[in-house]
Formats: C-alpha cells, structure tokens, sequence
C-alpha cells in the first residue's frame, strides 16, 4: 500500500492515525478460538528485551513466553475499501538501570487498516522521551497517531488478518526523509526501518532503535508479527417506510447489517424483529412478556440471511399505534435469547399523517331526469389511498321530503357508483349520494341539485 493513500484510511480512524510496523504473522491456533478478538503483536524484539522496563494499562496484557502484547478489541471502521481494526490498551516500554530511566517510548490503541487488495498499514498513538544523557539533551514529544509501519499483502484465516510489514527500503539511507531525522550517512543500512512517521514521533536518544543502524542488535530491530483478530461490525438497523395507509397500518422495511444467524447455540435461529414503545423496558430473556409489548414483529429466519445481512418489512396496523407516542424497532437472538449480541435498539418515525382517515375525492358526471325520461349519476370516489370499496347511500329529496326510498349501492373496482334518477314531476330536487366510512376514507357526501321543467 503506498504511504500517499493513508489519507483516507486516517479518515476512517477520525483524528486518530497511523500504526506501527514491522511482521504480521499468524496467531496460534488459540487465538483465532477466543471469543473476542484481539491484536497480539510483538512490536520488536528490541522493544521487548531491551525497552524491558515496562508499564501496561487499559487492558493491554504481555504473553512473557511467546514474547508479544495483547490489545483488547475496541471497534470496526469502514471507509470506501478500507477496513479497520481499533484496539485498546497502551504499552511503555523504557530502558533504565539502577532505577534510572534513560528513555522509552509509549504506544497506545494501535489499529490495523486492510484494503480490499490485502494492503495495509499499521497505526498508533506514540509518544517518546530520553533523558538527558550519552550525548542527547532532555526531550520528549506529545502523543500524536502514526503509522508505524506498511504492509503490501496479508491474509485472513480463522477470523486473523496476518500480514508482513515492510522493514528493507522503508526508509532509504542519505534520503531527504532519513536526513531530515537526524541519521547519520549511508544509515538506515539496506533502508531497513519503521516507517518514517513512526521515527519523527520517537526522540534521538531512542530512535536508533528501530532502524537499521550497523550494530549487533539490528536483527532485533525489525518490526514484528502482529496478528489481528478481525473484529465484526457491530450490528446496525436502518429503516424505512415501505407504505402506510389507514386500513393497512405501517410496513417498515428493516436491513439489518453486522448481524449473524447463529451463535453457535443449538436454539439459535435469526433474529426477531419487533416494533414497541421507544421507552419499553423489555426482558428478551422471558419470550411471553416481550412479545406481548410488540405492536408488530417479524421472525427472520438464519437461512435468510445474506452473510452477516438480512432485510424484512415489518407491518405494523394503525389500531396498535397511539399518537403522540414514540416507537422503536427492537432485534433479538431467536428462540431462546441465547446471546445478547443481536440486540438493537433503532428509533423508527412513524408517518402519522399517513394513517389518517381522510374525506375522498370525488368525481361526478349527472344527466338529469325529465318528466317522460330518467336521468343519471355517476360519482367516483377515491383519493391518496386510491379508488375507494365500499357502499353509498343514495337519497333524493324534493325539498325536504324524501321521494323514493334510501338506496344502498356498492362501488364498483374503480370505486365508482350509477344511480339511476328516475323520471319525475316538475320541480327542484336534490340528490345525494354519501359514501359510508371506509378503512381509508371519511363519510364524504356528494349533492347535487337539478331541476325538472318538461
């Protein structure tokens, strides 16, 4: 991966940056078996025999016999083709004797960056000192994050990116950037060094140890094996409206990314899928009692879900739904709430406005009746929830009394309704007629008013 694409992977960690160097090598067969990932990585041998006046915190941890660290997982970031891996924990390693520290450097929440063509680099947040002594003054620097070393290719196995990281060329010997820092001429020998960030963070009187310098100890200089264990995404819902009418309710369509169709329990089958009250307090654990505070929920089954991805509507009726009130949709290990790493909490907008009767639309065509001949109209009624279903009365009156009796007539599939006007005596009259209240629409009356003069 060449260093001036860093750029967008340093997005990917925010104000974070860089990560160290040196070997990624595969971890034991036991490390790829742990339930949480980690990153093991040695740093250097250098770092580990010489530097050995060691502090560790935030849950970094050192394996004495296989001579490497161990940083807990934190996250998992994507950025375009980058995939990164954050981690926890701060290692300071220094150099003292007789209670004197003469240097050291700190290296804290190192993160692992892999491109889709299995480049990548190596990142942390470093910072050094060294005393005053053997011909370098008093000086420290403030911990910035760095890429510590490159790597041109890695693998993947049992959940472990392993990778090499450059050592020889990484830093040419007389270049612009060796002699910027301070190296002496015709070092770093065959080039071989952290990368060039990683040094500008150390001080002189501790970056000779990591870079090919000509002494007996360059062997142990080389940046060593790291193997990181690949931290899956923590699981994440979005959601949309699908479609929302009054009689039908709400379809929320649900994708699901980062999630898994078995932890490995004999129960485990997918995930449910539920909407409830944003503030419910849910025991997924007792099956009966969440369940019962759905308004609407789905079972995803494992066998449909696309790797760690499933998608779902959820329906959820306007009778379950009271305005005012806010919801959420809720995932959880199906059958038996075995693990809580499929639960989620994901606030959903529900489009009230939507769910409301509304009066329909209408369109009217009216010939009027004459004394020898009937006339006719013809209403259609529909609107934003399509053509109306359902039944109209029809009422003629003349005046105030009603002439004929009340008929009720059905809407036919374009939601429209004939009615005959039968032939009649001189005289104004009024028609109409009133569709009944349907799942989607008000009561809505249509009038019209004619009169018969031959």
């Amino acid at each position: 991966m060449s260093h001036l694409t860093r750029g967008r992977r340093i997005a990917a960690l925010g104000a974070t940056g860089a990560l160290v160097a040196a070997g990624l090598a595969i971890a034991p067969a036991a490390q790829a078996a742990e339930s949480a990932p980690s990153l093991r990585w040695s740093i250097s041998e250098q770092f580990v025999s010489h530097l050995s006046t060691r502090t560790l915190a935030d849950g970094a941890a050192f394996d004495a016999e296989q001579g490497t660290f161990t940083f807990p997982a934190d996250e998992r970031r994507v950025a375009g083709d980058t995939v990164t891996y954050v981690y926890d924990g701060t290692v300071d390693g220094a150099f003292a004797m007789a209670g004197t520290e003469f240097y050291g450097v700190r290296i804290s929440d190192p993160a692992v960056s892999v491109d889709t063509d299995g480049s990548g680099e190596i990142t942390a947040e470093v910072s050094a000192r060294n005393a005053a002594a053997q011909g370098n003054p008093l000086a420290s620097t403030s911990p910035v994050r760095v890429t510590v070393a490159e790597f041109a290719s890695s693998t993947s196995t049992d959940g472990v990116l392993a990778a090499t990281p450059a050592w020889e060329g990484v830093l040419p010997a007389d270049s612009d950037a060796a002699l910027a820092l301070g190296i002496a001429a015709g070092k770093p020998v065959s080039g071989g060094a952290f990368h060039p960030e990683f040094l500008g963070q150390l001080t002189a009187g501790v970056r000779a140890h990591f870079y090919a310098s000509g002494s007996g100890s360059d062997a142990k200089k080389v940046a060593g094996s790291v193997a990181a264990g690949e931290i899956s995404a923590a699981p994440k819902v979005t959601t949309s409206v699908a479609g929302a009418r009054p009689s039908s309710g709400v379809d929320l369509k649900v994708t699901g990314t980062g999630f898994s169709a078995t932890d490995g329990n004999p129960s485990d089958d997918g995930v449910y899928v539920g909407v409830a009250r944003a503030d419910a307090q849910i025991d997924f654990d007792d099956m009966d009692s969440g369940m019962a505070q759905m308004v609407g929920i789905n079972w995803v089954e494992g066998r449909f879900f696309d790797g760690d991805t499933f998608s779902t509507v959820v329906n959820v009726p306007t009778a379950n739904l009271k305005k005012g009130t806010k919801y959420a949709l809720y995932t959880w290990r199906a059958h038996t709430h075995s693990t809580d790493s499929q639960d989620t909490v994901t606030p959903v907008s529900i489009p009230w406005a939507r769910l409301t009767k509304v009066k329909a639309a209408t369109k009217v065509a009216a010939t009027k009746p004459t004394t020898k001949k009937a006339g006719k109209i013809a209403v259609t009624f529909g609107g934003k929830y399509g053509k109306a279903a359902g039944k109209a009365k029809v009422t003629v009156k003349k005046g105030a009394k009603k002439v004929g009796a009340v008929r009720t007539v059905t809407l036919n599939k374009a939601g429209k309704v004939n009615v005959k006007l039968a032939k009649a005596k001189k005289g104004t009259y009024t028609v109409a007629v009133k569709l009944l209240a349907t799942p989607d629409y008000k009561a809505t009356v249509v009038k019209r008013q004619y009169k018969v003069t031959t």
